[in-house]
């Protein structure tokens, strides 16, 4: 048998075209064969962008790379994940001596694939960084009138809101609210200098895939002293967060703005006198992996999940939804290419920091070493281990990629064709 181990892309080619194969890794034409043992079926979001991506971004061309400039590239990417366009590694079986290819992917958190990844990093990061104590969810919202705003400039803006939030959790953070004998809520402001922890994850869309940006947080309800000391985190008052956050973000926002904002924001103190929306009630979940799960799910993939999408039949494109406001089921009907458009609305930029971290979660504070991390050290690298492409294979289909399809034998690795 003819060793291929060091042989360059030019020798493999002349090697692969003397020898017969049950199927051919290349087209007649010396192209890669995107389809031969691929194990990944191009999924219904991904058909809709090869289908329709080249027409659409022909049509909006000026609007599109405006607005999401890295657009092009990145569709392009999830069309060709996985299909042996973004190059491949080829691997030689030693019993059957058949060749198989293993496709590089997109790692885009746009694709629906690798956006799953995406986010099973996520999870694994906030995790390994998080203490084991009870974390809260809590949710700050926009007006619709304030949601155009945060679209374009994309950066700039997000970064707003994420600094309104930020502002809001530590307005708070050294005061602490008792009902005296009287009944009467007071506020008391403690001499001593607390610093939270807190996770913060940006949303851009709803249900409807309407842009609708707004952040949640998981925040510790514990708080740190700078004298060594910690305290329990247990009550946020709704009210306070509301009026707060809707103060420190339009005041922000008018800072960056100007006077052309003025008048919306004096329309914005009068229509929502109790502030802007924040939940924050307790939110049991079963436990906080389940809790950074929730709320990371949205943030390193696709706005729509394939099972949402009901129909595409090449031209349209149907997708279900549960409304929030009546709980009911709605069905929407959109052309292939206003279905892209809209998913475009929440392209985010390269290396964007969609996930952050605030408080004693991003810098350790004095009492770091004594407290009970949730994740134990010892377990880390094992776990991470477990998120590498073979391993996550096995877990999720019980195969292992780099065996022989045909006879299940440890395949040789060839070499890489980028």
């Amino acid at each position: 048998m003819e060793s291929i181990e060091t042989i360059n892309e030019n020798d493999f080619l002349d090697f692969y075209n003397s020898r017969t194969y049950n199927a051919n890794c290349f087209n007649d034409d010396g192209s890669l064969n995107k389809n031969y043992n691929s194990f990944k079926s191009t999924g219904i979001i991904a058909q809709v962008f090869d289908d329709h991506w080249d027409s659409t971004y022909l049509a909006n061309k000026h609007i599109i790379d405006l607005y999401r400039p890295n657009a092009d590239k990145e569709i392009h990417k999830i069309i060709n994940c996985y299909n042996k366009n973004l190059g491949c590694s080829l691997y030689e079986c030693p019993n059957c001596h058949d060749i198989v290819f293993i496709g590089h992917t997109c790692k885009s958190r746009f694709c629906s694939s690798c956006g799953y990844k995406y986010k099973s990093h996520r999870v694994e990061s906030v995790l390994q960084t998080a203490y084991n104590c009870s974390h809260r969810q809590i949710v700050f919202t926009i007006p619709s009138q304030l949601r155009s705003y945060f679209f374009f400039p994309f950066e700039d803006r997000i970064n707003i809101l994420f600094q309104a939030v930020r502002d809001t959790i530590y307005s708070i953070l050294n005061e602490s609210f008792k009902k005296n004998k009287k009944g009467i809520l007071k506020k008391y402001t403690s001499k001593i200098k607390f610093s939270p922890g807190f996770f913060a994850f940006l949303h851009t869309f709803g249900r409807d895939l309407k842009w609708n940006p707004h952040i949640h947080i998981l925040i510790a309800e514990l708080k740190l002293g700078d004298n060594g000391s910690w305290k329990l985190w247990n009550f946020f008052d709704y009210d306070a967060l509301s009026k707060r956050f809707q103060k420190i973000l339009l005041a922000l926002l008018s800072k960056h703005l100007g006077k052309s904002f003025s008048k919306l924001k004096n329309d914005l103190f009068r229509s929502y006198p109790n502030g802007f929306y924040v939940y924050a009630e307790p939110k049991k979940f079963k436990d906080i992996k389940s809790g950074v799960e929730y709320v990371t799910r949205y943030c390193g993939r696709v706005p729509i999940s394939e099972n949402r999408i009901v129909n595409y039949d090449g031209h349209t494109v149907t997708f279900s939804y549960i409304d929030h406001k009546d709980s009911n089921y709605h069905e929407m009907s959109l052309s292939a290419s206003d279905f892209i458009l809209i998913l475009l609305r929440h392209l985010l930029p390269y290396q964007f920091k969609i996930i952050r971290y605030y408080g004693f979660y991003k810098k350790k504070h004095l009492l770091h070493s004594k407290m009970i991390p949730l994740i134990k050290p010892h377990s880390r690298t094992f776990r991470k281990s477990l998120l590498k492409y073979q391993h996550s294979i096995l877990l999720s289909f019980h195969r292992d990629p780099y065996n022989c399809p045909k006879c299940d034998t440890k395949l040789n690795f060839v070499l890489c064709i980028n």
